[in-house]
């Protein structure tokens, strides 16, 4: 058989192939599809991918993200010595003082709200801390022996 060049042997492969019968999909072949599909758009949007969260989630995540990569950018290049300790908080002048503005008007909520609270005890502060602590393990306690008992010897 004489040698052929890449070109006649892809030719004749896929005149082969061109000649086989279609295969058919397997008859559950649609369900499964169509099931995945549904599966799919059933899911909440934080477990879908980028393309369907909600735009404010996209917004807000993008600004998180770019500002953390701005402080990064910034930690690093403060570590390699192009920017100085003083510029980058001369930068965030502005987001130390709404914090201090914010940390202001809560501490006076909390003035205004802390003398129409009452006064609880140590003693009943541990208590309640006490109780919850043991509704928490008796509840554990409980899944634990309800798994045993229901699904664990099926």
């Amino acid at each position: 058989m004489a040698r052929l060049t890449p070109e006649e042997l892809e030719q004749k492969i896929h005149a082969v192939l061109r000649e086989q019968p279609p295969r058919r999909a397997p008859m559950s072949l649609e369900a499964r599809v169509l099931g995945e599909i549904a599966r799919r758009q059933a899911l909440p949007w934080w477990q879908q991918s980028y393309a369907y969260w909600p735009n404010a989630v996209k917004l807000s995540f993008l600004v998180i993200a770019t500002g953390i990569a701005g402080a990064l950018l910034l930690f690093s290049m403060q570590l390699l010595g192009v920017v100085s300790g003083e510029s980058v908080r001369q930068l965030f002048e502005p987001v130390f003082g709404a914090v201090h503005t914010l940390r202001a008007g809560a501490s006076a909520v909390i003035g205004l709200v802390t003398p129409s609270m009452p006064e609880f005890s140590n003693t009943f502060l541990y208590g309640g801390l006490a109780i919850l602590g043991g509704a928490y393990a008796v509840m554990l306690g409980l899944g634990a022996t309800a798994y045993r008992v229901l699904w664990q010897h099926r």
